[in-house]
């Protein structure tokens, strides 16, 4: 298998995903594909590994650009070619940390949307207190119809059960409260619209159960979802570094920090993002996987491994086979 990884976008540079990457395949045989500057990838690699590629490319698509205009005009930009690359046949997969509106504008007119679908989402996974949930979408879509969202739902369904072998999954939509009559015009469509579907959906779930696990799919527009996950994701960050200094504060508390030292890595391992690494875009004809920016070498090393297990399981023929 071949992944092709976008060495641009990491906050911490091109390291972090090369790094990444051999811890990745001291875990699964593949050939990872660099695409970036030659010298300064070969320079981290420092003959560590022998199965790998490099694709050279000094060029590649920042956050501030308009990536629907630059997926068209960088041809030699990184994402631009990992798409064509996937497109040429012989490679299995994109990964990239990278700008989110230039990963889905290269999905959207590269690699071409699955027919019957009408807009890609990122299904990113939460760490739960219990159970698996999904959040979509996380920020490749800002503006959405309930069309869409019953669109995320159907692949949510279809990923959960083929990558996480999770049956029947649970459906909720993202809202002010659980009522049916809560919410915002695209809420309520929403509702009626997953209300009347055969997904199984069990109604509104408000944010603040976000993290309990009571359901496997949670919808929401890209704006919604993507300010949900990342308030999260601060206010995680925020208690543990709290934590870590309230143990420091004081022998005694010391002395209860190393007591509690077991439970306490079971818990903040429990609900690391570092495991989970990245969340697949679905809804495009190619194998393409989002790390976040802030990324480290484990969360990449966990995308690569997720991105191959989502090939494993060629979730994208089964949803195509879903809208048949």
């Amino acid at each position: 298998m071949k992944i092709l990884i976008d060495t641009y976008g990491a906050d911490q540079g091109e390291k972090v995903l090369v790094e990444g990457a051999i811890k990745a395949q001291s875990q699964r045989n593949f050939t990872p594909v660099f695409l970036g500057n030659m010298e300064k990838i070969e320079g981290i690699i420092g003959g560590r590994i022998k199965d790998y590629e490099i694709i050279h490319t000094d060029s590649f698509i920042s956050n501030d650009e308009d990536p629907a205009r630059a997926i068209r005009r960088k041809k030699d930009a990184s994402i631009v070619i990992g798409y064509n690359k996937l497109n040429e046949g012989g490679y299995d997969g994109l990964l990239s940390a990278g700008s989110t509106g230039a990963l889905l504008s290269g999905g959207l007119f590269i690699a071409k949307r699955i027919e019957g679908i009408q807009r890609a989402a990122l299904a990113t996974s939460l760490p739960t207190k219990d159970g698996v949930s999904i959040l979509m979408d996380t920020g490749a879509n800002m503006d959405c119809k309930a069309q869409y969202l019953e669109e995320f739902a159907l692949m949510g369904k279809v990923y959960l059960e083929n990558v996480l072998g999770i049956d029947n999954p649970k459906i909720a939509l993202l809202n002010v409260g659980v009522e049916s009559h809560k919410g915002n015009k695209l809420a309520k469509e929403t509702y009626k619209l997953l209300s009347e579907s055969k997904l199984n959906f069990i109604g509104n779930i408000e944010a603040r159960d976000l993290l309990i696990g009571k359901v496997n799919v949670i919808l929401a527009d890209g704006f919604d979802g993507n300010i949900a996950i990342k308030t999260a994701e601060g206010v995680g960050s925020l208690l543990f570094k709290e934590l870590k200094g309230m143990f420091k504060s004081s022998t005694r508390n010391k002395l209860a920090a190393g007591i509690l030292k077991n439970d306490l890595k079971r818990l903040i391992s429990s609900y690391n993002v570092d495991e989970i690494g990245g969340a697949p875009l679905l809804g495009v004809k190619s194998y393409v996987y989002k790390a976040h920016g802030a990324s480290n070498e484990l969360a990449i090393t966990s995308a690569i491994l997720g991105l191959m297990e989502y090939i494993d399981k060629k979730v994208i023929e089964k949803i195509e086979g879903e809208l048949v």
